[in-house]
């Protein structure tokens, strides 16, 4: 005898049954890991939205690898237009650039690019998790923001 078992209304939600249990038994042997756990099968539209870039980050390779040279280009302008701000006068806020800037722009360019490299291989090789590529969308945003605020004070500075 066939028993009709009750539907969601979400669309990839699971149906709660009591054979539910016997069911997951069954799929033991379907391993995820990373960014294909399932943690909320019945997310709010809001939160699916949010995830597209991310899914399209992990399923386009060439696009998160243009994402991560458009961060270290910008990272590279960031110092570029800090060094120029510094020999018109201003002071640099970061303790740990301003110790190396005092030391030498090629010590502070040095330090930049090695932690922006490890940094990209880093999140290169953890893309298939979600947190890497957060991460990654994060930092464009910050260095974004950060050159555009440089960009604004250089261009007050010398007006």
């Amino acid at each position: 005898m066939t028993t009709l078992r009750p539907q969601s209304s979400a669309p990839g939600c699971r149906p709660r049954y009591p054979e539910r249990r016997i069911r997951r038994r069954i799929l033991v042997d379907e391993r995820r890991s990373g960014f294909d756990r399932r943690r909320d099968v019945c997310r709010s539209p809001v939160a699916a939205i949010l995830e597209a870039p991310l899914l399209r980050l992990r399923n386009d390779s060439v696009l998160l690898a243009e994402l991560l040279v458009l961060v270290n280009v910008l990272s590279a302008l960031d110092l570029f237009i800090t060094i120029s701000v510094l020999r018109l006068g201003a002071v640099e806020l970061n303790p740990v650039m301003a110790y190396l800037l005092d030391h030498g722009t090629l010590h502070a360019t040095l330090a930049k690019v090695g932690v922006m490299v490890a940094a990209t291989v880093g999140l290169w090789l953890l893309r298939r998790y979600r947190a890497a590529l957060m991460t990654a969308l994060v930092i464009l945003v910050a260095y974004g923001s950060l050159v555009t605020f440089e960009m604004v004070g250089l261009v007050r500075m010398l007006l």
